[in-house]
C-alpha cells in the first residue's frame, strides 16, 4: 500500500477528489485501487507529536505500507523563489527545536549530547536526508520536473517573527516550513519505509499578514500534485 498522509482531512479531500471515493476519508484503514496500486490515506493531525503517534499507530495496526507520501500545505521562506501556490519537494527535513536552545528558540542537538538515533550507520541529530526521485521511482510514481526541491523545516509552532525566519534561513538555508514532515520522515526512517514529501505553498512563513496567504490556491494545488504524481512518463 502507498499511504498518503496529511495533517487534515481537508488536504486529503483536495488531493483525491475525482480519483478515489470521498468516503475513504471516513474509513482510513481501507484500501482502494488506483492504476493497479493499493492506496490508503491518513489524516495524522496537526503538529509533530500527532503526526508521529498517528503514523506509528497505522504501521502497528494496519497492513504493510510500501511507501509513505506526505502531502499538504507549507509556508515559503522566500516568495520570489517559491511563490504562493507553487509545489516543493523536500530533499531534506530538519527539526530545529531539538537540543540546546538559543535566544531564537532554535536548538543544537550536538550541544545537548543526545542524538535522536545512533543505532544505524549514521547518527541522526535533527536532520534527515530524503531522496524524492529514488522513492518516487520505487513507488511507481512520477515527479513533475517543474516542482522545486528544497530544505524543509518542521516546527511545533509556526514562525511569527521576521527575525526568527531570518535566523532559520541563515542557519539551515531552508526553503519551506511545515509542522509534520520531520516526524513522519523519522517514523519511516526507523521502519525503513520509503518516504516522499510534497507540499504546496500557502503563505509567507513568519507573517500573519493575510495578504501574503493564499490557502485556496494551495489547497487547489494539491489536486495538481495528485495528477503530477500519476503523470505518465514522457
Amino acid at each position: 500500500m502507498i499511504l498518503f498522509v496529511a495533517a487534515t482531512e481537508k488536504e486529503l479531500e483536495n488531493l483525491i477528489r475525482g480519483s478515489l471515493p470521498a468516503d475513504l476519508l471516513q474509513n482510513q484503514g481501507r484500501e482502494e485501487k488506483y492504476r493497479g496500486k493499493k492506496i490508503g490515506v491518513l489524516a495524522c493531525g496537526v503538529g509533530p507529536l500527532n503526526a508521529a503517534i498517528s503514523l506509528e499507530r497505522f504501521f502497528t495496526l494496519r497492513q504493510k505500507v510500501s511507501a509513505v507520501v506526505n502531502i499538504g500545505i507549507a509556508g515559503s521562506y522566500n516568495l520570489r523563489k517559491l511563490p504562493l501556490g507553487s509545489v516543493c519537494l523536500a530533499h531534506r527535513e530538519i527539526w530545529p527545536e531539538y537540543g540546546l536552545r538559543d535566544d531564537y528558540c532554535l536548538a543544537q542537538p550536538e550541544k545537548l549530547g543526545f542524538p535522536l538515533d545512533a543505532r544505524g550507520p549514521e547518527i541522526i541529530w535533527n536532520s534527515l536526508q530524503l531522496h524524492p526521485g529514488a522513492v518516487a521511482e520505487k513507488a511507481g510514481l512520477s515527479l513533475d520536473p517543474g516542482w522545486h526541491q528544497g530544505i524543509s523545516i518542521t516546527m511545533a509552532g509556526v514562525s511569527s517573527r521576521p527575525e526568527h525566519v531570518q535566523r532559520i534561513v541563515k542557519i539551515f538555508q531552508a526553503d519551506t516550513e511545515n509542522m509534520e514532515g520531520f516526524a513522519l520522515a523519522y517514523c519511516c526512517y526507523l521502519r525503513s519505509v520509503p518516504f516522499l514529501e510534497v507540499r504546496t505553498i500557502s503563505n509567507l512563513a513568519g507573517t500573519r499578514d493575510r495578504n501574503k496567504w493564499d490557502l485556496k490556491s494551495a489547497m487547489g494545488g494539491l489536486r495538481k500534485v495528485w495528477q503530477g504524481l500519476w503523470r505518465s512518463p514522457g
